[in-house]
C-alpha cells in the first residue's frame, strides 16, 4: 500500500490545489503583519502591538486550518472517487479498504507538509516584518508551536471527516455542503445558543463535551487546556468517520 500512498502524494504535488493553498498561507501571513503595522501607524506602539503579540493572536486562529481541511483532502482526492476496478502497478492486489486508507494517509502526509510550510512561513514573515522589535524570542516560537501541536489531532479529524464525505457523497458539491453544515454552521449555532443570553443547558453540555470547535478556544490557555478531551474526542470522531467511509465505499457498485 505504501506505493499507492506515494503515488497519491505525487499526484497531489502535480495539481494546482496544494500550491494555491501554500500561496494563500503566505498571503495571509503578509496581510496579518501589514494589519499590525497599520495599527501601529494609527495608534502607535503599545502593549498588544509587538511582534510576539501577533504570534499570540494567531493561536486563536487555529480553527481556520480546521475549516480548510476539506481543501487539503481535495488536493489528494482529485475529481473522482477511486475506482476499485482500475488496476495499475500501484493498485494491484489492493482491496477497497486499502484504497480508502491509502488515500487518507496520503492526505495526512500532504497535511503534514503544509503544516510545516505554514509554521515556517508565518513565523518567518512575522520575524522579518517585526525584526526591529526584538520580541520574537525562542520561547515565543516554542509556545506557538507547542499549542499548534495540540491542534493537530483536531485537524486530523477534519481531514478524516472530509475524506469520508468525498466517499459518501455522489458529487463533490454535496460533500462541501455537508462539511459546511456539520463542521462549521451547526457547531457555531450550538455555541451561540449555549452562550448568553440563551444559555440553553442541553446545548451547553453538547458544547462542553461533544463539539470539537470549542476546543480551539481553549488552546491559547495552555495550562487549562484539556489534552485528554482533545485526544479522546478526536480519536472517536476520526474512527467514526473512517468506519462510515469504509462501509459506504465497500457497498458502492462500479
Amino acid at each position: 500500500m505504501r506505493y499507492y500512498i506515494v503515488d497519491q502524494v505525487k499526484q497531489a504535488m502535480k495539481g494546482k490545489g496544494i500550491y494555491i493553498y501554500a500561496f494563500s498561507i503566505l498571503v495571509l501571513s503578509v496581510m496579518a503583519n501589514i494589519s499590525m503595522l497599520a495599527f501601529r501607524m494609527i495608534y502607535g506602539i503599545n502593549d498588544g502591538s509587538y511582534g510576539y503579540n501577533l504570534l499570540l493572536f494567531a493561536e486563536w486562529c487555529y480553527v481556520i486550518p480546521y475549516y480548510s481541511t476539506i481543501l487539503i483532502a481535495q488536493t489528494v482526492f482529485g475529481d473522482e472517487c477511486p475506482n476499485p476496478r482500475i488496476r495499475n502497478k500501484v493498485t494491484i492486489g489492493l482491496k477497497r479498504i486499502h484504497l480508502y486508507f491509502g488515500q487518507f494517509l496520503a492526505e495526512l502526509v500532504v497535511a503534514a507538509g503544509l503544516f510545516v510550510v505554514s509554521c515556517v512561513c508565518f513565523i518567518g514573515v512575522t520575524y522579518l516584518f517585526m525584526f526591529a522589535d526584538h520580541t520574537i524570542e525562542l520561547w515565543v516560537i516554542g509556545d506557538f508551536l507547542q499549542k499548534a501541536l495540540f491542534a493537530v489531532p483536531l485537524w486530523i479529524t477534519g481531514i478524516a471527516v472530509s475524506h469520508m464525505l468525498f466517499y459518501v457523497c455522489k458529487k463533490k458539491r454535496y460533500a462541501y455542503g455537508l462539511f459546511f453544515c456539520f463542521v462549521i454552521a451547526l457547531p457555531r449555532l450550538i455555541m451561540l445558543f449555549a452562550a448568553k443570553p440563551f444559555e440553553l443547558r442541553f446545548l451547553g453540555w453538547i458544547r462542553d463535551t461533544v463539539l470539537l470547535t470549542p476546543r480551539f478556544n481553549e488552546l491559547p490557555y495552555f495550562y487549562t487546556v484539556n489534552v485528554v478531551q482533545i485526544l479522546l474526542a478526536s480519536l472517536i470522531y476520526t474512527a467514526a468517520a473512517c468506519a462510515v467511509g469504509v462501509v459506504v465505499y465497500n457497498r458502492k457498485e462500479y
